[in-house]
């Protein structure tokens, strides 16, 4: 196999996010390629129906996917096929609403390299706050799972494990991605990981999700926080040593 490569999502109409792609690739410390996001909107309803279902899997997801959110699963898709295709190691999937710190993205690139026998599917979460120079980088097993899929390292046998698990889906990627009970990954995460989420300073999400009415914004208010306790439950079941 050789060794890595960064795939950075980027959905061609979303102009505006262009430059943006283009300074991640920049700061990214590997062989990069700017990868065509799948157009939610150009897909037929055959097309849908091949690939989603809702309820699939427990706990059962509470919304229904917007065309938008089933294009970005499968662009995320994509980039693991690449990573099979490619014979890669790993390969480091981006969201274009990434923003870098090159210097400690760097740190995190070299212990990702270095620790590589430790982890099979790795998040570098979205910081709140730059890191100290010279932080060192941990890998950790999070108490609970991140939210966001904004950097993913995904091993060779991560990416067909989740190509396996995903031909059919029932929620977003990033919250699938939660799922290590589904998966069969454990979720790890490298911290502190030099990535940082800019979405609101290049217009918002490219996945809108708005309310039908009062009392579905209610809904999804309600079932939120469910869902997420939820998910930390299983979580925790799924950490947990089995004899």
């Amino acid at each position: 196999m050789s060794d890595c490569k960064a795939f950075i999502l980027h959905l061609e109409r979303a102009r505006q996010r262009r430059s943006q792609a283009e300074a991640i690739a920049a700061a990214t410390p590997m062989p990069t390629e700017i990868l065509a996001a799948v157009d939610g909107a150009a897909l037929s309803d055959a097309e849908v129906a091949k690939v989603y279902t809702r309820q699939l899997h427990a706990p059962r997801f509470y919304l229904g996917l917007n065309r938008a959110e089933i294009g970005a699963f499968l662009s995320h898709r994509a980039a693991w096929r690449r990573i099979v295709e490619d014979g890669l190691d790993f390969g480091l999937v981006f969201e274009d609403d990434a923003h870098i710190d090159a210097a400690a993205f760097a740190r995190t690139c070299a212990f990702a390299k270095a620790s590589r026998s430790q982890w099979d599917y790795a998040l570098a979460p979205a910081m709140n706050r730059r890191p100290g120079a010279g932080q060192r980088v941990t890998l950790n097993h999070p108490s609970a799972p991140p939210l966001r899929a904004l950097a993913q390292f995904v091993s060779n046998a991560a990416a067909r494990r989740l190509l396996a698990v995903t031909e059919r889906f029932d929620r977003p990627v990033d919250t699938f991605l939660q799922m290590s009970w589904v998966t069969g990954l454990e979720l790890l995460t490298f911290t502190p990981s030099g990535v940082f989420e800019i979405s609101e300073s290049l217009g918002g999400s490219t996945i809108q999700h708005p309310s039908k009415s009062a009392q579905e914004k209610l809904w999804r208010e309600l079932s939120r926080p469910i869902y997420r306790a939820q998910v930390r439950l299983y979580h925790a079941f799924a950490a947990r040593p089995h004899p």
